[in-house]
C-alpha cells in the first residue's frame, strides 16, 4: 500500500505536469520558468496530506507519513532556493546593465578628456604661432 500511495502521487503529478508543458520544454528550460509545474506540486501535495493513509485495520501508516513529510519539506527547499536564484538571477542582471551603463558613461567622459586634451594642444600652437608672428611683425619694423 506504501508504494501505490507514493507511486500514484508522482503518476498524478507526471501527468498534470505533462498536460502544461512538453518533453522538449521541460528539458530545455531552466526552472525559474516552470512556475506551473510548482504550483501543480504544491496543488498536489496539499491534497495527499489532507486525507490520511490508512492501513485496513485502520492504523496510520507513520513510516509513509515521514516520507511524504520529507518529501514535502525537500519540495518546499527546492522551491525556497528556486526563488532564490530567481532573486539571484534578477540582480544580476540589474547589476549587468549597470554595468553597461557605467562602462558607457566612463567611455563618454574618457572621450571628452582627450578631446579638452588635443583642443589644448591646438590653442596652445596656434597661441605659439601668433605670438611668433608678432614677435616677427615688430622686429621686422
Amino acid at each position: 500500500m506504501d508504494d501505490r500511495v507514493a507511486f500514484s502521487f508522482l503518476n498524478e503529478t507526471k501527468k498534470e505536469i505533462l498536460k502544461e508543458y512538453s518533453v522538449d520544454e521541460l528539458l530545455n528550460t531552466n526552472s525559474s520558468q516552470l512556475n506551473k509545474g510548482k504550483e501543480i506540486l504544491k496543488k498536489k501535495m496539499k491534497y495527499y496530506n489532507a486525507k490520511p493513509i490508512t492501513t485496513t485495520n485502520g492504523e496510520f501508516i507513520e513510516n509513509l507519513n515521514l516520507a511524504k513529510s520529507a518529501v514535502m519539506e525537500n519540495i518546499e527547499n527546492l522551491l525556497e532556493r528556486n526563488n532564490k536564484i530567481d532573486m539571484i538571477i534578477e540582480k544580476s542582471s540589474a547589476l549587468n546593465d549597470s554595468s553597461y551603463i557605467t562602462y558607457d558613461f566612463a567611455q563618454k567622459i574618457k572621450m571628452k578628456a582627450e578631446s579638452e586634451r588635443k583642443n589644448k594642444y591646438i590653442i596652445f600652437i596656434i597661441s605659439l604661432v601668433v605670438i611668433i608672428l608678432i614677435v616677427l611683425y615688430i622686429f621686422a619694423f
